[in-house]
């Protein structure tokens, strides 16, 4: 026997929507949590202030820090490295800006225009280990550590920085090349140099590298004991 559809009354129409549903019970429950409900209300208000005045402070850092960077740049490209190198340590205690980051790495450069290898060493150390792995700056960061080693005869960290640069991007790849095939000549490793130096010429070729790539052949060829 079929039943009877349920048929809808006037009361039925009356019940209240789910919205009105829903703000009396959230009315009843703020009734009820009042305390509550103030505290987390308050505790959001500070967590915006605090995330606001925080992006308010790095603005800040960031616009200074940009002020002091261009002065330190000026004295850098006019090779008062010794200038450049008192200024850049301004720009760093801007730490929370990005130009802080950028300091170490000319810093490092102008050490170098010193000849001052050592405090190269360390601003460049300190450059790569805060750039973010895999960017551009990692690798441009990596190349400066490695030719500072290769400056210092690290040859065998100055190979294990550049192969890390050449694996990052293609972007400065051959300087990486050149780099670990120097070394691996200076280190004695012919066969190792020869496998760089014709890596490299496969995207420049008649480059003057092709007769180095042409000695070394006749080197490892007439000397048996070479690697």
């Amino acid at each position: 026997m079929a039943t009877a559809s349920k048929r809808l009354t006037r009361k039925d129409l009356r019940q209240p929507d789910w919205f009105q549903t829903t703000s009396e019970k959230a009315l009843e429950f703020y009734a009820g949590n009042r305390s509550a409900v103030l505290i987390a209300i308050a505790a959001l208000v500070v967590a915006l202030l605090a995330i606001g005045g925080w992006q308010l402070l790095k603005e800040r850092q960031d616009t200074l820090a940009a002020q002091e960077f261009a002065r330190a740049m000026a004295l850098y490209q006019s090779a008062k490295y010794g200038d450049a190198v008192s200024a850049f340590e301004k720009v760093q205690a801007y730490r929370w800006s990005r130009y802080a980051i950028l300091a170490h790495l000319y810093q490092a450069h102008s050490h170098l225009g010193n000849n001052d290898l050592d405090r190269s060493l360390t601003a460049a150390q300190r450059f790569v280990a805060a750039s973010e792995p895999g960017s551009l700056y990692r690798e441009i960061g990596l190349l400066t550590l490695a030719s500072i080693e290769e400056r210092r005869n690290q040859c065998k960290q100055a190979i294990e920085h550049y192969g890390e640069a050449e694996k990052i991007s293609g972007v400065l790849r051959d300087r990486a090349l050149l780099g670990k095939a120097r070394c691996s000549e200076q280190l004695g490793d012919i066969k190792a140099a020869l496998t760089n130096y014709k890596e490299y010429i496969k995207n420049h070729p008649g480059s003057l590298v092709s007769l180095q790539i042409a000695n070394l052949e006749a080197k490892l060829g007439g000397a048996p004991g070479v690697k």
